[in-house]
Formats: structure tokens, sequence, C-alpha cells
């Protein structure tokens, strides 16, 4: 059942010489990057097998969803947790998704905490008086984001301390009936937003 078609031959692109296409019977069969293309360990020898075929397209599909993940990060931080729901979304593969995820990983480009960090900072800038953020609701946006409650906690704690958020609900809620809303309607407001 490793029946062949025919001999495997490479050819470097000239539109990017960091990319390889596999050639078979004049046609190319794929592109790979350098590395991709050695990990395969084409010899002058080798045929295109149906063996051959299923490693290539692993490696095609795991480049596709790395580029994809990398593209997510390019709008915002992600952490691993929403890159996986992002890329089962996209009908990648489980075994691809968690091998792509393992590298980028490896390479530094997924970190939890620094995504963590990442939004809390950003939450602390554009909080304001009608927008308050409490700590709680901090944590429980990252837990569901896929960090560890416990990396969540300290990346708040970092940034807000008991009497910042205390100061945030006072603004909160004066600029709430300032507006003329109820004192309960503001009161539900602040409780939607974490502020006990």
């Amino acid at each position: 059942s490793t029946r062949s078609t025919g001999a495997v031959t490479t050819r470097i692109l000239e539109r990017n010489p960091n990319m390889v296409a596999l050639i078979v019977a004049g046609r190319t069969v794929a592109v790979l990057g350098h590395d991709e293309a050695r990990s395969l360990r084409l010899g002058t020898k080798t045929r295109w097998t149906a063996q051959l075929k299923a490693r290539v397209t692993a490696l095609v599909q795991h480049g596709r969803a790395r580029e994809a993940a990398l593209r997510m990060m390019a709008r915002r931080a992600h952490t691993r947790d929403e890159l996986q729901r992002g890329l089962r979304k996209l009908k990648y593969a489980t075994a691809c998704v968690t091998g792509t995820l393992d590298a980028l990983e490896r390479d530094g480009w997924i970190d939890d905490a620094q995504c963590a960090a990442a939004r809390v900072a950003q939450w602390e800038r554009t909080t304001t008086a009608r927008k308050p953020r409490s700590a709680t609701w901090m944590v429980a946006k990252l837990v569901a984001a896929g960090i560890e409650p416990d990396v969540a906690e300290q990346c708040v704690a970092r940034v807000m301390s008991s009497a910042t958020e205390r100061r945030s609900a006072e603004e909160a809620l004066a600029t709430a009936l300032k507006a003329g809303k109820s004192l309960r309607a503001a009161l539900a407001a602040l409780s939607r937003r974490g502020f006990a």
C-alpha cells in the first residue's frame, strides 16, 4: 500500500527563497518552509507515496494553523485557550492545533501571564467613571479566557488595590447619580461590574 507515483524534486521559490516547492511529475504538490522540507529528509531517489503525502499534508496543515494563530495574535494578545478555540473554530484537527500551539509556546509567541498583564493594563487605562471595572470582574474575565486563577489574581493585584477599587466604585456611583440614575439602578450596574 505504499504505491509510488513518481520522484519528488524540490525547488526554492524565486519570489520567496525561504520556501521550497515539492514537485511530483512536473506538478507542485506542496510549498513548505525550509525547516519543514528538511524534516522530510528527501533524497534524490525519494518517491511520492501515500505515506509521504500524509506527512506533507500534516506539515502544510501545521503551517496554515501557525499562520492563522499569528494573524489572531497580530490583532491583540491571546491566551493559549483562546487560540485553541479559534483554531478549532477554523476546523483544524485537535492534534494539529495542539502541535501548533506547543511550537508557538516553545518559540515564545504564547505566554498566558504576559497576556493577562497586558489585558489588565489595558483595562486599567480604559477604566472610566462610566465604565468601571472591579478586581473581581477582571479576574473573572481572565479566567474565562483560560488564565489560571492564581495568575489572574496576581496580575490584577499588581495594579488594583482595594483602595483603588473603592475609589473607582465611588466615582462611578457619583457619575451615575449625577446622570439621573436611581440609586438602585446605579448599584445594580456596579454589581454587574463585580463591585460588592
